[in-house]
């Protein structure tokens, strides 16, 4: 059984988040238009990772520097393949998933952009995001992401926060894409009033199984759908 889609279905930091809360041990490959990569994962860790060019054979990042290369990818095709022997090798990415994430927000050139479906505005509102009961509870985070957090729940937009924290705007927009990015807060829709859980718009992410697989029904989340999913992979 094999877990596949698109960077536009599936952001490579939702895609992590999935391995760690499964936990799932496995190969991910990932396809760019000019370069293609791979990501050993081993019980929700990250092992080891590279990134090649389509031609010659020069390696263009590896290990940590591997990983915060393709999280800056907006193009890209994914398959994820469960396979034990990941586990057997040597650990070689030194730091946490959640550094990662969090260090590959801070390298992008305009963090307003989180997705390529979001941007953040003084407007943008926000809620907390309901956390499975599987999923790792170890998030260290340091004062000013603490301090952010325990606004959203009583702030409607991020300008209130902006006013209840009193720290300037821009700061505050980078620290709630590092929020986002790691998943402890979400972007709630504009056309949508604020509700209990918000449902992901449908995509064509899909899981390709070699005995067939069930269809996500309609109402859904696309998180709830795919943890459902890769259980079985």
């Amino acid at each position: 059984m094999a877990l596949e889609g698109t960077l536009h279905d599936m952001p490579l930091p939702d895609l992590i988040q999935i391995f760690r809360m499964g936990p799932k041990t496995g190969i991910l490959l990932l396809n760019a238009p000019r370069e293609r990569g791979v990501i050993y994962v081993a019980a929700g860790r990250l092992v080891e990772a590279a990134v090649l060019p389509y031609e010659g054979r020069a390696i263009v990042a590896a290990h940590d520097e591997a990983v915060l290369h393709m999280l800056l990818w907006e193009e890209a095709n994914f398959v994820f393949r469960h396979d034990l022997a990941a586990a057997s090798r040597p650990a070689r990415i030194i730091r946490d998933a959640e550094w990662l994430v969090l260090e590959s927000v801070r390298r992008r050139d305009d963090s307003t952009h989180l997705l390529r479906y979001q941007r953040l505005t003084l407007d943008t509102r926000l809620q907390l995001s309901p956390l499975p009961q599987s999923a790792d509870h170890s998030v260290s985070l340091d004062v000013r992401q603490w301090r952010i957090l325990s606004q959203v729940a009583s702030c409607p937009d991020l300008r209130a926060i902006v006013q209840a924290t009193e720290l300037p705007a821009q700061q505050v927009i980078q620290t709630v894409a590092e929020l986002v990015a790691i998943g402890m807060i979400e972007v709630i829709e504009r056309s949508r009033s604020r509700p209990a859980h918000r449902e992901r718009p449908a995509t064509s992410l899909s899981v390709a199984a070699l005995g067939g697989g069930a269809d996500v029904a309609a109402g859904r989340t696309l998180l709830d759908a795919i943890m459902r999913r890769v259980r079985s992979l």
